[in-house]
């Protein structure tokens, strides 16, 4: 039976430690756009300020990261190149900390079973990464590169719990659906009120024995 399964990535995929905290941002983008600390502290509230409002409103879209960045620097007529901008949102973020995320082994070997029994695999994340960036980190992380495609919300446009994104990312000709993930309200509920099978994992004791049930593989 051709089926897609979904996995989320952060707290299913990938671990991560709590977020630098908003003291950090600011110093970061400072030194990698070198900005003084005002414009800084300014950009930072009005990306992550944007960004947290609208990642707490269940029904709103989520604006490009990318985007808000480089309207933020426009705004205060500092231009800064896309390659810059990237790497302050990736040191932002920790993803220059070897310790900051970790992969999950057992939910990454799901993965490769999944996709080695016939299964498309795709990846659907609720994220501040844009999605090269994504790209990039699961790659480094050592995530089996066995997924077709992606949904990373960082590049805007509905996310999770909106079926808009489920839709998106689990649109195709497949007699089933099933999506993995570790979050009831964002992942688990919503999936299944669109009909799709689900299998929860959690963090703390991840078992993706039921996925493999579910799939007979």
């Amino acid at each position: 039976m051709p089926s897609v399964v979904v996995f989320d990535c952060f707290d299913t995929l990938v671990t991560s430690r709590p977020l630098p905290d908003a003291e950090t941002w600011p110093a970061v983008l400072a030194e990698t756009l070198d900005l003084d600390a005002r414009d800084s502290g300014a950009v930072v509230r009005e990306v992550f300020g944007t960004l947290y409002t609208a990642m707490s409103d269940r029904s709103a879209t989520q604006p490009a990261t990318l985007h808000l960045l480089e309207a933020a620097l426009r705004k205060r007529g500092l231009t800064r190149d896309r390659p810059d901008q990237e790497r302050a949102l990736w040191r932002a973020l920790g993803c220059d900390d070897p310790g900051q995320y970790q992969l999950c082994a057992p939910v990454a070997e799901a993965l490769r079973r999944a996709a080695d029994a016939g299964h498309t695999v795709r990846l659907l994340s609720n994220c501040y990464l844009p999605g090269s960036q994504m790209r990039l980190l699961l790659e480094r992380l050592g995530v089996p590169p066995v997924w077709e495609r992606a949904l990373f919300t960082a590049d805007g446009g509905p996310k999770k719990p909106d079926p808009r994104a489920f839709g998106r990312v689990g649109d195709g000709d497949f007699q089933r659906r099933v999506m993995v993930g570790d979050s009831a309200e964002l992942d688990i509920v919503p999936a299944a009120a669109l009909g799709w099978e689900t299998v929860h994992i959690d963090p703390a004791a991840p078992d993706p024995a039921p996925l493999y049930e579910l799939l007979g593989c």
